[in-house]
């Protein structure tokens, strides 16, 4: 670490445990954050944790100052309407930095809000550590130098971010992504699921993946039970929707209600909603609908066959294409580097193509063991870390005196 990067290397005898400042957003940021916290625990049994971050964090002692979806924003027309609150929170925890003073501050994705936070941390002197890469592969690629001088160490998912630092100054560790490193579930397993869920034999499991935060589910939810309409028409397939943590069922209810087209209305309450077995789902459906985001790469990491959509604001889509640099949004399709997975952007992201996907996926075996095929490099690759997260910290803390 250079001059002026938090404060490691200070040799003194501790009379408290180390104290973590962790900010996350969204269901991808709590299952992280979770995950870190949790083995960290077993090297800091006295460590203090605070912040924003979800269920899954809080049951691993950790005090929320929020819920983590008020800072979940997607779309710069989005951001505009929520940039009270925004700013509302950013000042809340610059003032815990300022009287808490934190020995490092982990910042869990939402790069945008969470350097601000940064920028005010390395003025004050504490550590700050940023986990999940920001995709400045994909756009803004100048940031790389910035964000050389604003941070003590990035931790990133994925190989290939690596070379993309290289040079900067800034150290970056691959830390392997925590969905690879699940093992599957063995088949006496999946087959209890299947029972669980009342699935006939030989009845195919058609699994909605529409997003974890209410914005997406406004854009995906309609479009996804129209093409699931057609699908189900074709008899012998279960649609279930997998309900992120930090929604509810009624949260989707209130979506569908707003929704234009009567039978699409209709047709939503036979689709079975389920919470809290997203994983345990994707291991035993035939086919997948995914909104664009972590869960693509849960599902291909899970085998799971998919077709990936993703659609916001008409003004953000029209800046964002403009600086978007990578031909693929879906994250299998980014390890992978080719289009493995079928990809409906905007106006592609309708009922009649996104049925045609399914069906294939459903129907053509062919079509789905190619993605498997894929799926199982993928897997392969993402599944050697260079280290974990909880060694980086332990390692930034053990030289801060803990």
């Amino acid at each position: 670490m250079g001059a002026g990067r938090g404060r490691p290397g200070v040799n003194r005898l501790q009379t408290r445990g180390p104290r973590l400042m962790l900010v996350a957003g969204e269901a991808s940021g709590d299952n992280l954050g979770a995950g870190l916290l949790q083995a960290l625990r077993s090297r800091h049994p006295d460590l203090e944790a605070r912040g924003v971050g979800g269920s899954r964090m809080i049951a691993q002692g950790f005090s929320s100052l929020c819920d983590l979806n008020e800072l979940s924003v997607i779309g710069l027309v989005e951001v505009v309407r929520r940039l009270p609150g925004l700013i509302r929170r950013h000042r809340q925890l610059t003032n815990m930095l300022d009287s808490w003073r934190p020995d490092l501050l982990i910042t869990i994705d939402l790069p945008d809000f969470n350097f601000l936070l940064a920028r005010r941390a390395k003025a004050l002197g504490i550590g700050r550590i940023h986990y999940v890469g920001p995709q400045v592969w994909a756009w803004r690629a100048g940031r790389v130098g910035k964000l050389a001088r604003l941070l003590d160490h990035l931790l990133v998912l994925f190989p290939f971010e690596e070379d993309v630092y290289a040079g900067s100054g800034l150290p970056v560790t691959f830390v392997g992504h925590p969905l690879a490193q699940r093992p599957l579930p063995e088949v006496a397993e999946r087959l209890a699921t299947r029972r669980e869920l009342g699935l006939a034999e030989g009845e195919r499991l058609l699994l909605l993946l529409p997003g974890s935060r209410l914005g997406e589910i406004r854009r995906h939810l309609g479009v996804m039970v129209a093409a699931c309409r057609r699908v189900a028409a074709l008899g012998g397939v279960r649609c279930v929707l997998a309900v992120a943590d930090t929604l509810t069922p009624e949260d989707l209810a209130e979506v569908m209600r707003q929704e234009p087209d009567p039978e699409v209305r209709a047709f939503f309450p036979r689709i079975e909603l389920r919470q809290g077995m997203t994983g345990r789902l994707l291991t035993v459906a035939d086919a997948a609908m995914a909104s664009s985001g972590t869960v693509t790469l849960e599902a291909a990491l899970s085998g799971t066959p998919m077709t990936v959509l993703y659609r916001v604001n008409r003004l953000t889509y029209e800046i964002g294409r403009r600086v978007i640099r990578v031909s693929h949004i879906a994250l299998p399709n980014l390890v992978a580097g080719w289009t493995l997975v079928p990809e409906r952007i905007q106006h592609e992201a309708n009922p009649e193509l996104l049925a045609a996907d399914v069906q294939g996926l459903l129907f053509d075996g062919v079509s789905a063991e190619r993605q498997r095929t894929g799926f199982r490099e993928i897997r392969a690759r993402l599944a050697q870390p260079v280290k974990s997260p909880a060694e980086v910290v332990s390692e930034f803390l053990g030289r801060a005196g803990f």
